[in-house]
Formats: structure tokens, sequence, C-alpha cells
């Protein structure tokens, strides 16, 4: 049987919830970080071609046709 004393014990414990927690916590930025990816992708409705623009929120110019067009808008 292995003896720990009541400090080690305390110590692991301690140590081992804040690695949990530090994982976790970069864990969920990821997944936040992935969500806003998505975001700035866009797709000209006109062209077809998808492009990342992180500037613009609504209104977009696609750098291939030079066409301007809000997110989601169909031709």
């Amino acid at each position: 049987m292995i003896k720990i004393t009541i400090d080690f014990g305390a110590f692991i414990y301690l140590l081992s919830s804040v690695i949990i927690l530090f994982l976790w916590f970069f864990g969920e930025r990821k997944e936040k970080f992935k969500k806003k990816e998505e975001d700035f992708l866009w797709q000209c409705p006109l062209c077809f071609f998808e492009y990342i623009d992180s500037k613009n929120k609504e209104i977009s110019r696609c750098p291939q046709c030079k066409t301007l067009f809000k997110k989601g808008e169909k031709w």
C-alpha cells in the first residue's frame, strides 16, 4: 500500500482540479472561436466564390467579381 501524507494528497487534489478547469476553459474558447469563424465565411450569389471577410458584417464585396451584396441575400 502506498502511504500519502495529507499535504501531498491535498496538493494532488488541487492540482488536478486546476488542470481540469484549465482544459475546460480553453476547450470552450475553441468552440466559440469556431462559431465566429463561420460568420466570416461569405459566398457570392453571382459567381459562387467563397471567401473570408472579417471586416464587414452585413455588406461585402466579392474579391473575384467585385459585386456588393448583403449576407444571406439570394439573386
